[in-house]
C-alpha cells in the first residue's frame, strides 16, 4: 500500500516530471503551506525564470529550437520551491540548453540568450550541479549538470558563429541595455504563467509545442488535479527542532531581530510544530506583533490566530532576572518542538543564546558586496568638461586686513545711516539677503541697569559730541578697541552672503563715508600695522568702491579672482590631463570652459550623460565575509551560528552569495541568510493573519538554521 507521503509525492511528479525522492524531499520541508507544486514567490525569480523558457522557445539566430521526445525543448523536470527552482535536461542536453540561454552576441551585433546570465558551480555540489543567475541579482535556477558543460557550450556557441558573453563576473552595458528591452516586452502576468510553465514541465510536455507562437495559458498548467495542489495548511514543514536564539550580531538595536525570530517561529509552527516564542520584557514589540498593543502581559499567550489552521504558537515575554529566564526556557525546552529566543541587543536577552543550540545573528547593512567600474563613452569635450566642472575650486585667499575693513565697513555703513536717519537704497539683490539682525557696530558696553530701582548708570557714553554720532568704538576704552581690532586677525566674522552695501549709483555719500571711517581707525590702524597701514589710506577706498561696483559681497571673489583661481587650476591640472587627452584638445576645451557661464558648463557637462555606465564588479568573497564576521561582537561561539541581512537593500549576485557562504564557513560561520527589503515587512506588524510571503521569510530563515545544525550533527568530532 503506497502511504499518503507517497501518493502526495506521485501527485507531484505528475506536474514536474522530477524524481519521486525529490518529491517526497519537497513534501517533507515545506507541506503543502505553499502549494504541492509552488508558484515563485518573488517577482524577480519568475522574471528569471520566464526568460529561461521564452528563450527556448524562441531562440536566437544561430541557434535552431532544441527538438528531444518527451522533453520540453530539452528540459526533463523541474522541482519548484517558493524561493528557488531545480531544472533536469534531457539526457545529454545541458550543454545545448546552456549554448541557448547564457548570453553570446552574434556577428551582426545581436545579443542572443539571457542577457546578464551567468552560471557556476555551487560550492556544495560542485560535481553534478549549476547555479544560473544574472549577475547582480538574487533570482536563482539550478541545473543538474556538470560544470564540464560550459566548456562544450562556449563549443557549441563558437560553431554557430557566436561570441560567448557570459565569462566576464559583470554584465557589460550592452548586456544590461539588451536585458532591459527583454524585461519591457514581458509584462507581470505573462511572466507569472511562463514562471508556472517551467515549474510543471511534467504537463507541458502535450502542450508545450503551441507555445512558440504565444505565451502559455492557464489552462494548459492545470493539470490532473488542480484542487489538490493549491496551497492549504497541511504537511510536515521545516523539521527544525531545539532553542534557536535570534539577536544582534553587533549588540545594538535596529537589526530586526523581533521581526525576523517571530517569522522563524511562525514559519516552523504554520509547518507543524509546536511552537514556543519567547521575547524580552522591556523594551519589547512582542505585544505589537501579537496585535495587543504595546501592554506588557504575563504567562503564555496563544499567537495561532496569526497561523494558518492548525499551526501551534505560543508567545511568552521573559522575566528580566536572568536565572528566572533561563529557567522559564527550560521549562520550554521540555514543553514545545521548538523554542525561538529573541534574544535581541545587548540590553535584552543575549544571556540566553548561551543556552541556544543555533543562533541567527543579524547585522547591520555596512559590507560593500560590490565595487564599481566607470565607462565613460561621452565626447572628450564633454569628458573635459564634467571633469573640470568637478574640480574642488581653490580658497579665495584675502589680505586679513583689507577684507576685514571691507566688512567693517559695511556694518558701518547700516549704522550710520541710522545715527543721521538716512534710509538706505533698497538693494538690487534683497531676495538674496541673509536673515537675522546684523550685528551692531557700535561696540560700546550696553548702559547698565543694575539698580534696584531701574535707574541708568551712565558712566559709559561712547557719544562724540564733535562729530554728532557714536565712534565704531570709544577709543579712550581699551576693551572696546581691543575686542574691535582682535576681529582683523580672523576675518569674515561679518560676512554676508550678498553685498550689504547700496549700489554706488544710489548713494554718493559712500565716498564721503569711507574717508570718516578710515579717519576714525587710523590711530589705531598705524600703531597696529605700521607696515600696510599706508597702503590703506592709499588704496583700500578705491578698491572698495570697486567691488561695490561689480557688486561683491566682503570676502568673496570678484570676476578677476575667478578668472585667476580657474586658469591656476587648470594649469594645475594639465600633466595629469594630456595622459588622457590631446594636448589641443585639453587647451581648446578648457579654455571653452574658462570663458563659459555657470550655466553652459552645467549643459555642456550633462549633455551625454547617457553614455557613462557604473558596472559593478563582485568583490573577493574572502573580504566580504571577513567583514561580516567583524561585525558579530556580540555572538556566543560554540553553536552553529547563521549570519542574517535584515532589510537588505543590495540585489546580492547568487553566486558571489554562494562564495561568501563558503568563506565564511571556513571562518567558522556556518551559514548566511539575507531578508530582501520589501512594503509586506514594512507594514504586517498587528496583522490579523501572516501572509504567504511572510510566512516564506521565515521559512528561509528556518531551512538556513536547519541546514546549519545538520552540518553541525555531520560534522567529524575533533
Amino acid at each position: 500500500m503506497i502511504s499518503g507521503e507517497g501518493k502526495t509525492a506521485r501527485l507531484r511528479t505528475r506536474y514536474t516530471g522530477e524524481p519521486k525522492a525529490a518529491a517526497l524531499h519537497a513534501f517533507r520541508q515545506t507541506g503543502l503551506h505553499f502549494g504541492l507544486v509552488p508558484d515563485a514567490l518573488d517577482a524577480g525569480q519568475r522574471q528569471l525564470e520566464a526568460h529561461l523558457l521564452r528563450t527556448l522557445a524562441r531562440p536566437h539566430p544561430g541557434f535552431v529550437q532544441l527538438s528531444v521526445a518527451g522533453s520540453v525543448w530539452g528540459l526533463s523536470a523541474a522541482s519548484p520551491a517558493p524561493d528557488g527552482l531545480v531544472i533536469w535536461p534531457a539526457p545529454g542536453q545541458a550543454a545545448q540548453l546552456l549554448a541557448r540561454w547564457l548570453p553570446t552576441r552574434t556577428a551582426g551585433g545581436e545579443v542572443g540568450g539571457v542577457p546578464g546570465l551567468r552560471a557556476a558551480p555551487l560550492p556544495a555540489r560542485r560535481r553534478d550541479t549549476l547555479s544560473l543567475a544574472l549577475a547582480g541579482r538574487r533570482a536563482h535556477v539550478e541545473l543538474r549538470a556538470e560544470p564540464a558543460v560550459l566548456r562544450a557550450a562556449a563549443r557549441l556557441a563558437a560553431e554557430a558563429g557566436c561570441e560567448v558573453l557570459w565569462e566576464s563576473d559583470a554584465a557589460s552595458r550592452e548586456e544590461s541595455e539588451a536585458l532591459g528591452e527583454l524585461t519591457a516586452g514581458l509584462d507581470t502576468a505573462e511572466a507569472a504563467v511562463w514562471s508556472r510553465a517551467l515549474r510543471r514541465l511534467g504537463v507541458a510536455r502535450d502542450v508545450f509545442g503551441a507555445w512558440r507562437g504565444r505565451a502559455p495559458l492557464e489552462k494548459d498548467l492545470e493539470g490532473p488535479k488542480p484542487a489538490r495542489i493549491a496551497p492549504r495548511p497541511t504537511g510536515g514543514g521545516v523539521a527544525l527542532r531545539g532553542v534557536v536564539a535570534v539577536l544582534s550580531g553587533d549588540g545594538r538595536g535596529g537589526n530586526g531581530c523581533t521581526t525576523a525570530a517571530y517569522l522563524l517561529a511562525a514559519a516552523a509552527a504554520a509547518g507543524g510544530a509546536q511552537v514556543g516564542f519567547l521575547g524580552p520584557d522591556d523594551p519589547s514589540n512582542l505585544p505589537a506583533l501579537l496585535g495587543q498593543g504595546h501592554a506588557p502581559f504575563t504567562g503564555w499567550r496563544d499567537a495561532s490566530q496569526q497561523l494558518p489552521a492548525g499551526g501551534h504558537l505560543k508567545a511568552a515575554l521573559a522575566p528580566k532576572d536572568p536565572a528566572a529566564a533561563a529557567e522559564q526556557l527550560a521549562a520550554a525546552r521540555a514543553d514545545f518542538d521548538l523554542v525561538v529566543v529573541d534574544a535581541g541587543n545587548g540590553f535584552q536577552l543575549p544571556h540566553l543564546a548561551a543556552r541556544a543550540d543555533a543562533v541567527l545573528a543579524l547585522l547591520p547593512e555596512q559590507v560593500s558586496w560590490y565595487s564599481s567600474e566607470v565607462l565613460d563613452d561621452r565626447s572628450a569635450r564633454v569628458q573635459i568638461w564634467s571633469h573640470l566642472n568637478g574640480q574642488p575650486r581653490p580658497a579665495h585667499q584675502e589680505e586679513d586686513l583689507p577684507s576685514f575693513l571691507d566688512e567693517a565697513f559695511e556694518h558701518y555703513v547700516q549704522w550710520r545711516a541710522e545715527q543721521e536717519g538716512l534710509p538706505l537704497p533698497d538693494n538690487d539683490d534683497e531676495e538674496d539677503s541673509p536673515g537675522g539682525d546684523l550685528p551692531s557696530f557700535d561696540l560700546a558696553y550696553e548702559e547698565d541697569q543694575d539698580d534696584e530701582d531701574g535707574a541708568e548708570d551712565d558712566q559709559y557714553d561712547d557719544g562724540d559730541e564733535d562729530d554728532g554720532w557714536v565712534e565704531p568704538y570709544d577709543p579712550d576704552f581699551d576693551d572696546d578697541v581691543e575686542m574691535f581690532w582682535s576681529r582683523s586677525v580672523s576675518p569674515h566674522l561679518y560676512a554676508a552672503t550678498r553685498p550689504v552695501l547700496p549700489p554706488e549709483k544710489d548713494a554718493p555719500y559712500l565716498d564721503s563715508w569711507r574717508k570718516d571711517f578710515l579717519r576714525i581707525l587710523t590711530p589705531q590702524g598705524q600703531r597696529r600695522h605700521p607696515g600696510q597701514w599706508p597702503q590703506i589710506l592709499a588704496g583700500w577706498s578705491e578698491r572698495n568702491r570697486a567691488r561695490n561696483l561689480e557688486r561683491v559681497p566682503a570676502g568673496a571673489p570678484t570676476a578677476a579672482d575667478r578668472a585667476a583661481a580657474e586658469g591656476e587650476l587648470v594649469d594645475a591640472l594639465t600633466p595629469q590631463a594630456l595622459e588622457r587627452w590631446d594636448e589641443q584638445i585639453w587647451q581648446r576645451q578648457s579654455a571653452a570652459w574658462r570663458a563659459a557661464d555657470v550655466d553652459e558648463r552645467h549643459e555642456v557637462a550633462h549633455a551625454e550623460d547617457d553614455l557613462l555606465w557604473t558596472v559593478h564588479h563582485p568583490r573577493p568573497a574572502s573580504e566580504v565575509a571577513g567583514e561580516l564576521r567583524m561585525l558579530t561582537r556580540e555572538v556566543p561561539y560554540g553553536r552553529p551560528v547563521v549570519l542574517g541581512m535584515n532589510r537588505l537593500r543590495q540585489d546580492v549576485d547568487r553566486h558571489l552569495l554562494g562564495e561568501v557562504r563558503q568563506a565564511l564557513q571556513d571562518q567558522g560561520i556556518a551559514g548566511l541568510a539575507l531578508i530582501a527589503r520589501s512594503r509586506a515587512l514594512e507594514s504586517w506588524i498587528g496583522a490579523q493573519r501572516l501572509d504567504t510571503s511572510m510566512l516564506a521569510v521565515g521559512w528561509s530563515l528556518a531551512a538556513s538554521v536547519l541546514d546549519a545544525l545538520e552540518q553541525h550533527h555531520r560534522r567529524p568530532a575533533p
